[in-house]
């Protein structure tokens, strides 16, 4: 789903206004439901209308995630952001619509019994919260009906309206200013420099091969994994890349990755310089990890550890990742 999510993301930039839907339409909720603790339910709509508007105008970058793009642009207009109610919204917005009033329901109302077909649906929805807090916390955090909130039609074309106006106001303007940073992104300016900073201690000059067997004597670079916010408890961690006649070995030493199973498990994933993904292995926890890839270095220019789910085939969210230096 974050691919998809993510292209969406770029095209809204060109004003498509199919993508405007799409992404409303699967998210508008999930953003209505966590501005109401910072501005009421009145006023909850309105921000919704405004997260839309700017994230038409701030584009997501090549490489970046979906959910940190979403979630600082809800921070930004909603003033803050409940960390775990936005995690409980956005796992909402992931429930096939199939199943979503019924689960509602047996949420909010307890008015309805889960049967065989939608203990599958529950399953999924407590897989994907099992890190947000103890199974007391999820529960009450379930049975709130404003996180279950839906948009309907109506609201949908009134973000597009806004959308298109704003877009109709900027050409009129003959010297547009381009927006400037938000609030969040100055606060994290220095974090970000700092992180720039630590992988340029942390990279490691490519060394001589071995004339005998053609491997390293050492790695190529060590690279520090930046947390994207998608896990509350990840603090993020290191690989260590070293390139060998059979392939790239990425080793991965990320201690505070949860462990994953019943079903979860992570994968380590390889982008390349024309933006397609190679997987390099799956595993359950972050300590001690070695994965292989069978793409050069030259041709790699990112890591990320996303989460996969075995019940519905799917690989989800991006939970760690590093830029790798360009050799």
């Amino acid at each position: 789903m974050i691919a998809a999510d993510t292209e969406l993301a770029q095209r809204i930039r060109s004003h498509d206004l199919t993508a405007v839907r799409t992404l409303v339409d699967r998210y508008g909720a999930a953003v209505v439901a966590s501005a109401i603790p910072a501005v009421g339910r009145a006023a909850a709509l309105d921000v919704a209308v405004g997260v839309f508007v700017v994230a038409v105008q701030r584009p997501i970058r090549p490489g970046d995630d979906f959910a940190p793009w979403l979630t600082e642009i809800v921070a930004e207009c909603a003033g803050a952001v409940d960390e775990k109610l936005w995690e409980v919204a956005m796992a909402i917005a992931a429930i096939d619509p199939a199943a979503h009033a019924a689960l509602r329901e047996y949420h909010v109302t307890g008015t309805v019994e889960i049967d065989d077909e939608l203990a599958r649906y529950e399953l999924r929805l407590q897989r994907r919260l099992s890190h947000v807090g103890e199974p007391k916390e999820v529960v009450a955090a379930l049975a709130d009906p404003d996180v279950w909130g839906s948009v309907d039609a109506g609201f949908v074309e009134r973000v597009v309206d806004a959308v298109v106006g704003k877009a109709e106001s900027a050409d009129v303007d003959s010297e547009p200013r381009p927006p400037g940073p938000s609030r969040l992104a100055r606060g994290l300016r220095p974090v970000l420099l700092g992180l720039a900073g630590a992988v340029g201690v942390l990279f490691v000059a490519i060394v001589g091969l071995s004339a005998a067997s053609g491997s390293p004597e050492r790695p190529d670079f060590t690279v520090e994994l930046t947390p994207t916010g998608v896990l509350v408890d990840v603090e993020g961690g290191e690989i260590t890349v070293t390139g060998r006649d059979a392939g790239t070995q990425i080793d991965i030493n990320a201690v505070t990755l949860p462990r994953r199973a019943g079903g979860l498990f992570y994968e380590g994933r390889v982008v390349l310089t024309d933006g397609n993904e190679i997987s390099a292995g799956t595993f359950a926890e972050g300590d001690g990890v070695t994965l292989w890839s069978g793409v050069a270095l030259d041709d790699a220019v990112t890591f990320r550890i996303v989460v996969g789910d075995i019940a519905n085939g799917s690989v989800d969210d991006v939970v760690l990742k590093a830029d790798l230096p360009q050799l």
